[in-house]
C-alpha cells in the first residue's frame, strides 16, 4: 500500500502542477469526475463483484461504515453544543469529520493495493453506507446547522438518485451474474472493462490535484487540525472497533478499518456550500487530509498486514 499512496500522492501533485501551469483549470475536474462516475468507476465494481467470493461478512462491511458514521457523529455533535461553538462553524466541523471519501478515494486505492484488502467489501461500504449517508445525515446536518437553518431535513429524491448511478447499476449487475455462476466473460468484453478500470485512480488522483487548495489554512488551522486527527486516527480506531464488534477478519476487517480512515469527503464541501456551513474550514479539512492520508493510510495498512 504504501507504493499505492506515494504513487497516488505524485499523480495528485501532478494534478496540481498543470493547474498551476495553466494546461488544466479547475472547472474541468467536472469532466474528470463525469469519466468516473459513469464509465471507469461502474467498469471496476462491476468486474470486482463479477469476481468475488461472496461470503456473507460481505453484508456487514456496510454496516460497519453505519457504525462508524454514528459513533463519530453523536459525540461530535455533543461536543459542538457543549462547546457552544457557532452553528455554522460547527456543522462544518462535523461534517468534515464524520464522513470519509469512500467512493473516490478509498475504493481505487484499496482496489490498488494487493490481496490483504477486500475491493467488494470496498465497494460494499461505500455503496451502502457513505453513498446513502451523504444525502441523509450530511444533508440533515448541514441543514440544521447552516445560517438560516430551518431544521434538519433529509433529501429522499437524492437518496433515490445516487442509489440509480451506474456504479450501482454495476454493483447489481455484477452482483447477479456473480450468483448466477457467470465468472468469466468474452474477451471483447472484458478487456475494455479492465482497462477502464485501471484508469480510476489516476484520474481520481489528478481531479484532487486540481481541486485541493491549501490557501487560508492560516485563519482555520486549529479547526483543521482537530479534523485531521478525527477522520484520520479517530477513524482508525472507531473502524477497528466496529471491525471487532461484528466478528469480522481477514481482508474485510482490513478494508472495513481502512474505510474508516479515509480523508474528509469533497462532498461535504459541496454540501456545506450549499446549506452555508463555513466551507473554509471543510476545503481545508479536505485539503489538509487528503494529503496527510498518503503517509497515514499506509501506516494502518503496515499495522494491520
Amino acid at each position: 500500500m504504501t507504493a499505492t499512496a506515494v504513487g497516488a500522492l505524485l499523480v495528485m501533485l501532478a494534478g496540481g502542477g498543470v493547474r498551476r501551469l495553466g494546461i488544466l483549470r479547475r472547472e474541468d475536474g467536472v469532466l474528470l469526475v463525469r469519466v468516473v462516475l459513469y464509465l471507469t468507476l461502474p467498469a471496476l465494481v462491476f468486474l470486482v463483484l463479477l469476481r468475488a467470493d461472496l461470503e456473507p461478512s460481505l453484508a456487514l462491511a456496510p454496516v460497519a461504515g453505519w457504525l462508524v458514521h454514528l459513533v463519530t457523529l453523536v459525540p461530535l455533535l455533543v461536543a459542538v453544543r457543549r462547546l457552544r461553538i457557532d452553528s455554522p462553524r460547527g456543522g462544518a466541523i462535523v461534517v468534515a469529520a464524520a464522513v470519509g471519501n469512500t467512493g473516490f478515494f478509498g475504493l481505487p486505492l484499496i482496489a490498488a493495493s494487493g490481496d490483504e484488502f477486500s475491493v467488494a467489501a470496498a465497494v460494499m461500504y461505500d455503496a451502502l453506507s457513505t453513498g446513502i449517508i451523504t444525502w441523509t445525515s450530511t444533508v440533515a446536518v448541514s441543514s440544521a446547522m447552516g445560517e438560516g437553518g430551518r431544521g434538519p431535513r433529509v433529501e429522499w429524491g437524492r437518496v433515490g438518485r445516487a442509489l440509480l448511478l451506474p456504479p450501482v447499476w454495476a454493483l447489481a449487475a455484477g452482483l447477479a451474474l456473480n450468483l448466477a455462476g457467470v465468472d468469466e466473460l468474452p474477451d471483447a468484453i472484458e478487456r475494455p472493462l479492465e482497462i477502464l478500470e485501471g484508469a480510476v485512480l489516476p484520474l481520481v488522483m489528478i481531479y484532487a490535484g486540481l481541486m485541493i487548495d491549501v490557501r487560508g489554512l492560516r485563519r482555520v488551522w486549529r479547526d483543521v487540525s482537530a479534523i485531521a486527527v478525527l477522520r484520520l486516527g479517530g477513524g482508525a480506531l472507531v473502524g477497528l472497533g466496529a471491525a471487532m464488534l461484528l466478528g469480522l477478519d481477514g481482508d474485510i476487517f482490513n478494508t472495513v478499518v481502512l474505510m474508516a480512515a479515509m480523508p474528509t469527503a469533497m462532498m461535504s464541501l459541496v454540501l456545506g456550500g450549499r446549506f452555508r456551513l463555513r466551507t473554509d474550514i471543510i476545503a481545508g479539512a479536505v485539503a489538509v487530509t487528503t494529503l496527510l492520508c498518503t503517509g497515514t493510510l499506509p501506516a494502518v495498512g503496515a499495522l494491520l498486514t
